[in-house]
């Protein structure tokens, strides 16, 4: 009997950065909106990400098929998540043209045009109808409305 082919371990490594990258990215533009976040540390991220890889690359694509434990299971973990921060800092320092990894494109969420339909969207401003006319609540910063230049994005 003949045993099956084992899976191609750069399409489950690209089927999984597919689902993961945008997820971060959406992260680290929340975060940078925030300020928590400053270009300085994306640019390390992405450095880190590609070391990582370098590094450790071999075993997200090789296995024996067993469970990993102890070591072999941080070794991965690490190297995945490194991985998939290294490509979201990228690809937001790559600004809106985005990156291509693998041979798909990551890139910053581009805002949507139809604020009718988006729950989160929120007035420029909102006026308190009995407050005098200086009393006005301004709406918190969009997430899509941050430069990256500077030392915070």
């Amino acid at each position: 009997m003949r045993q099956p082919e084992p899976d191609n371990p750069i399409e489950q490594l690209r089927e999984f950065l597919q689902f993961a990258v945008p997820l971060m990215i959406r992260d680290l533009q929340y975060r940078a909106a925030r300020g928590e976040v400053s270009e300085a540390w994306l640019i390390g991220t992405a450095r880190r990400g590609g070391a990582s890889l370098g590094a450790r690359g071999d075993t997200l694509l090789f296995s024996d098929r067993k469970p990993r434990k102890g070591r072999q299971r941080d070794a991965a973990t690490r190297t995945t998540q490194d991985l998939v921060e290294g490509i979201a800092a990228a690809a937001l320092l790559a600004g809106p043209d985005g990156i291509t990894v693998f041979g798909d494109h990551y890139g910053p969420a581009r805002p949507s045009h139809d604020t009718d339909s988006d729950p989160r969207a929120v007035p420029a401003r909102v006026v308190i109808d009995e407050a005098p006319a200086e009393a006005v609540i301004p709406a918190p910063r969009a997430i899509d409305d941050v430069p990256l230049t500077g030392t915070h994005l």
